[in-house]
Protein backbone atom coordinates (compact mmCIF):
# COMPACT_ATOMS: atom_id res chain seq x y z
CA UNK A 1 0.00 0.00 0.00
CA UNK A 2 1.12 3.47 -0.83
CA UNK A 3 0.90 6.88 1.35
CA UNK A 4 -2.50 7.68 -0.45
CA UNK A 5 -4.02 4.47 0.37
CA UNK A 6 -2.66 4.22 4.14
CA UNK A 7 -4.19 8.35 4.44
CA UNK A 8 -7.25 7.08 3.18
CA UNK A 9 -8.15 4.14 5.04
CA UNK A 10 -6.71 5.99 8.35
CA UNK A 11 -9.44 9.05 7.41
CA UNK A 12 -12.38 6.02 7.15
CA UNK A 13 -10.57 4.35 10.63
CA UNK A 14 -11.12 7.98 12.72
CA UNK A 15 -14.59 8.70 10.89
CA UNK A 16 -15.82 5.35 12.18
CA UNK A 17 -13.85 5.97 15.70
CA UNK A 18 -15.91 9.30 15.97
CA UNK A 19 -18.77 8.12 15.06
CA UNK A 20 -19.36 5.67 17.26
CA UNK A 21 -18.09 7.57 19.97
CA UNK A 22 -21.18 9.89 19.52
CA UNK A 23 -24.43 8.32 20.61
CA UNK A 24 -27.92 10.22 19.64
CA UNK A 25 -29.32 11.41 22.76
CA UNK A 26 -33.27 11.94 22.54
CA UNK A 27 -34.52 15.31 22.89
CA UNK A 28 -38.21 15.02 24.79
CA UNK A 29 -40.68 16.99 22.84
CA UNK A 30 -43.24 19.25 24.35
CA UNK A 31 -46.86 20.30 23.30
CA UNK A 32 -47.68 23.60 23.50
CA UNK A 33 -49.80 23.29 27.13
CA UNK A 34 -46.50 22.30 28.46
CA UNK A 35 -47.05 18.57 28.51
CA UNK A 36 -44.20 16.16 27.79
CA UNK A 37 -45.14 14.45 24.75
CA UNK A 38 -43.15 11.78 22.73
CA UNK A 39 -39.69 11.58 22.59
CA UNK A 40 -37.55 12.83 19.24
CA UNK A 41 -34.38 12.57 18.18
CA UNK A 42 -32.79 16.58 16.78
CA UNK A 43 -31.81 14.17 13.17
CA UNK A 44 -31.76 11.05 12.05
CA UNK A 45 -28.61 9.83 11.95
CA UNK A 46 -27.53 6.55 10.41
CA UNK A 47 -23.21 6.69 11.37
CA UNK A 48 -23.10 2.62 10.34
CA UNK A 49 -24.30 3.15 6.64
CA UNK A 50 -22.13 6.45 6.20
CA UNK A 51 -18.96 4.41 7.65
CA UNK A 52 -19.23 1.75 5.12
CA UNK A 53 -19.74 3.76 2.23
CA UNK A 54 -16.99 5.56 3.25
CA UNK A 55 -15.16 2.39 3.11
CA UNK A 56 -16.27 1.08 -0.20
CA UNK A 57 -15.32 4.43 -1.48
CA UNK A 58 -12.04 4.14 -0.06
CA UNK A 59 -11.66 0.29 -1.31
CA UNK A 60 -13.13 1.83 -4.93
CA UNK A 61 -10.18 4.41 -4.78
CA UNK A 62 -7.58 1.17 -4.01
CA UNK A 63 -8.19 -0.72 -6.40
CA UNK A 64 -8.44 2.11 -9.08
CA UNK A 65 -5.07 3.37 -8.24
CA UNK A 66 -3.85 0.06 -8.68
CA UNK A 67 -5.39 -1.12 -11.55
CA UNK A 68 -3.93 2.61 -12.93
CA UNK A 69 -0.25 1.84 -11.65
CA UNK A 70 -0.47 -2.71 -13.12
CA UNK A 71 -2.64 -0.96 -16.63
CA UNK A 72 0.33 2.06 -17.24
CA UNK A 73 2.78 1.10 -15.71
CA UNK A 74 4.79 4.11 -16.71
CA UNK A 75 3.26 7.94 -16.94
CA UNK A 76 5.01 8.26 -20.66
CA UNK A 77 2.94 5.34 -22.46
CA UNK A 78 -0.02 7.23 -21.79
CA UNK A 79 -1.74 11.07 -22.76
CA UNK A 80 -2.51 11.79 -19.31
CA UNK A 81 -5.59 14.79 -20.16
CA UNK A 82 -7.26 12.90 -22.56
CA UNK A 83 -7.05 9.42 -19.49
CA UNK A 84 -8.49 11.77 -16.96
CA UNK A 85 -11.08 13.68 -19.99
CA UNK A 86 -12.40 10.07 -20.45
CA UNK A 87 -12.34 9.76 -16.73
CA UNK A 88 -14.96 12.51 -16.67
CA UNK A 89 -16.55 11.56 -19.25
CA UNK A 90 -17.60 7.92 -17.60
CA UNK A 91 -18.20 9.38 -14.45
CA UNK A 92 -20.37 11.97 -15.63
CA UNK A 93 -22.47 9.24 -17.91
CA UNK A 94 -22.26 7.04 -14.87
CA UNK A 95 -23.40 9.24 -11.87
CA UNK A 96 -25.86 11.73 -13.79
CA UNK A 97 -28.36 9.36 -14.48
CA UNK A 98 -28.02 7.22 -11.07
CA UNK A 99 -28.65 11.27 -9.43
CA UNK A 100 -32.12 11.12 -11.33
CA UNK A 101 -33.12 7.89 -10.39
CA UNK A 102 -32.66 8.98 -6.81
CA UNK A 103 -34.55 12.12 -7.12
CA UNK A 104 -37.50 10.70 -8.79
CA UNK A 105 -37.42 7.89 -6.11
CA UNK A 106 -37.53 9.83 -3.19
CA UNK A 107 -34.41 8.78 -1.51
CA UNK A 108 -32.09 11.99 -1.99
CA UNK A 109 -34.14 15.06 -3.82
CA UNK A 110 -31.96 17.58 -5.65
CA UNK A 111 -32.58 20.82 -4.73
CA UNK A 112 -30.73 23.97 -5.73
CA UNK A 113 -29.22 26.94 -3.90
CA UNK A 114 -32.12 28.65 -2.50
CA UNK A 115 -30.27 31.14 -0.74
CA UNK A 116 -27.63 34.00 -1.68
CA UNK A 117 -24.76 32.61 0.51
CA UNK A 118 -25.10 29.32 -0.88
CA UNK A 119 -24.42 30.69 -4.23
CA UNK A 120 -21.42 33.07 -3.14
CA UNK A 121 -20.22 29.25 -1.97
CA UNK A 122 -20.50 27.94 -5.01
CA UNK A 123 -19.09 30.49 -7.03
CA UNK A 124 -15.66 31.06 -4.64
CA UNK A 125 -15.42 27.27 -4.61
CA UNK A 126 -15.55 27.64 -8.40
CA UNK A 127 -13.67 30.25 -9.04
CA UNK A 128 -10.19 29.03 -8.97
CA UNK A 129 -10.23 25.81 -10.88
CA UNK A 130 -11.53 27.63 -14.03
CA UNK A 131 -8.37 29.89 -14.94
CA UNK A 132 -6.11 27.07 -13.57
CA UNK A 133 -7.73 24.56 -16.24
CA UNK A 134 -7.04 27.07 -18.31
CA UNK A 135 -3.48 28.05 -17.78
CA UNK A 136 -3.08 24.18 -17.36
CA UNK A 137 -4.40 22.92 -20.44
CA UNK A 138 -3.33 25.37 -22.38
CA UNK A 139 -1.03 25.13 -25.14
CA UNK A 140 2.15 27.45 -25.24
CA UNK A 141 4.83 27.73 -28.27
CA UNK A 142 7.16 25.48 -26.39
CA UNK A 143 4.24 22.90 -25.91
CA UNK A 144 2.51 21.91 -22.98
CA UNK A 145 3.03 22.93 -19.42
Amino acid sequence: MNQIEIISFTGVLLVSLSDSAHSMDPIPSRDTDGTRSITVFEHVSQPILGDTLALISALFYALYVILLKVRIKNESRIDMQLFFGFVGLFNTLGCWPLGFLLHWSGVEVFEPPTKAAEWYAIVINVSPGIPLSIVLTDETPGGRW
